[in-house]
């Protein structure tokens, strides 16, 4: 056996030398990640996104420490999704009094996450995660954030691969979780959790835990302790060629937006695609159109894409509902994808003398006779008639588009349609250019 002079095995020494500079390789990974990421946080306001878990823990720690040396001013923010109750409500306070503990900034917002997955028909996890970033950013804007921070590490990376490609991801769409969007910047994308949990260790760092992540009915923790933990088990590299497949989706995706970007375009929260330029494209391509206009949206799954497709080779006028109160419409040769909040009932009484009204977020300029009357401005009804003739029938002998004639303003005087927007003028009623 090989021995030093001092009579130790140099064996026994090397093991230990290597456990030691295993550890402080991982921990130093950890740090030197977080200081590539630093110069985008450094001399700025942030507001560090904080659920009180492993990586938000090791996130804030660090920012703590290193926050005088970088110049950040900083604070953290809590969301409590009001889904677990008590345990909810506990990880709440000890969000408060890690922060309590070393002077850090720190509030909490709540937001009911169940209300709203039950009136939009979605899944807690993703209105959990909707509501967190409305949540964050409606912080940030109203503070003077510059920047969020989010804690997601590489191991989401390639949890959202595979959670992707399960909801049918094509390839343009597997790109993963980007280092910026928005104002949201992603600090620790390439640190493993292993790397987050030696950090933890180095410096004796408390966290919380929520229990549900052990719970298989959500399909990223099936993903995380089934298909991520096989993996590094066999072999840890694998993840890295995962994430290399991300990225080159991602580059597909980027060169993509460069030729196909044209085909869609999108103002006052509505996009707009001509059909018959849309079904002139390769299958895969006209999916991938749909998809990036409906994740500008909602997050988009395949069958999400497959019924906006088929809606786009229809013959006549129709419409059909999208998740999150959406709805896309195909009508005259044109497609079109926005909220039901725009075709919401309009009717607004006109006073006499009343020059200016608004209606449906519109102006009318009243002029004449029609500036001393009293009138009601609205959207349609059902049995509308100017004359002796079906409002309905007039829309579509003009072949006014569906989404033109449930938001098309109607005058009503004495109970009788006087002008309606785009088919049935009156010179005493005007759009004034000044009202955009």
């Amino acid at each position: 056996m090989l021995t030093d002079s001092s009579g130790g095995t140099v064996l026994r020494r090397r093991k230990r030398h290597l456990r030691k500079f295993t550890a402080n390789r991982m921990i130093l990974s950890f740090d030197r990640y977080m200081e590539e990421s630093a110069g985008s946080m450094a001399g700025r306001k942030v507001l560090a996104a904080f659920s009180g878990g492993k990586d938000s823990c090791a996130l804030l720690h660090w920012l703590h420490i290193n926050a005088e040396r970088l110049r950040i001013s900083f604070e953290a923010c809590h969301v409590n999704h009001m889904i677990r109750g008590e345990n909810a409500d506990r990880d709440e306070e000890f969000s408060r009094l890690f922060c309590e503990r070393r002077g850090i900034a720190f509030r909490s917002e709540k937001r009911n996450v169940p209300e709203l997955a039950a009136a939009q028909g979605q899944g807690l996890e993703h209105a959990a995660r909707k509501l967190r970033y409305d949540a964050l950013e409606e912080v940030a804007e109203r503070e003077g954030y510059e920047l969020i921070l989010t804690a997601h590490t590489k191991d989401d990376m390639a949890e959202t691969f595979f959670i992707r490609v399960f909801q049918g991801a094509s390839p343009y769409s597997l790109g993963g979780i980007r280092l910026t969007r928005g104002s949201i910047y992603r600090p620790m994308l390439k640190i493993s959790t292993e790397d987050v949990l030696e950090y933890i260790e180095k410096h004796g760092i408390e966290t919380t835990f929520d229990e549900t992540n052990l719970e298989h009915s959500y399909l990223r923790n099936w993903v995380r302790s089934g298909i991520i933990g096989e993996i590094k088990r066999y072999n840890p590299v694998f993840l890295d060629k995962v994430i290399q497949l991300m990225e080159q989706s991602a580059e597909l995706d980027s060169e993509t937006e460069k030729r196909l970007g044209g085909v869609y375009r999108c103002e006052n929260g509505v996009c707009i695609m001509e059909t018959d330029r849309l079904l002139a494209l390769t299958p895969l391509e006209q999916a991938w159109v749909i998809r990036r206009v409906l994740s500008g949206f909602f997050r988009a799954e395949k069958r999400h894409v497959d019924n906006v497709l088929a809606l786009a080779s229809e013959g006549e006028s129709v419409r059909i509902d999208l998740p999150e109160g959406f709805n896309a419409e195909c009508s005259y040769g044109r497609l079109r994808v926005f909220h039901s909040d725009l075709l919401k009932p309009v009717e607004v009484f006109k006073a006499a003398g009343e020059k200016r009204l608004t209606a449906g977020g519109r102006v009318l300029e009243f002029s004449g006779a029609l500036e001393q009357a009293e009138l009601t401005v609205r959207t349609r009804r059902n049995g509308d008639r100017i004359g002796s003739k079906k409002l309905k029938d007039i829309f579509i002998n003009s072949k006014t588009e569906l989404f033109d004639r449930d938001r098309a303003l109607i005058a009503e005087k004495d109970g009788k349609i006087i002008w309606t927007e785009r088919v049935f003028q009156n010179p005493d009623i005007l759009f004034p250019k000044d009202s955009g």
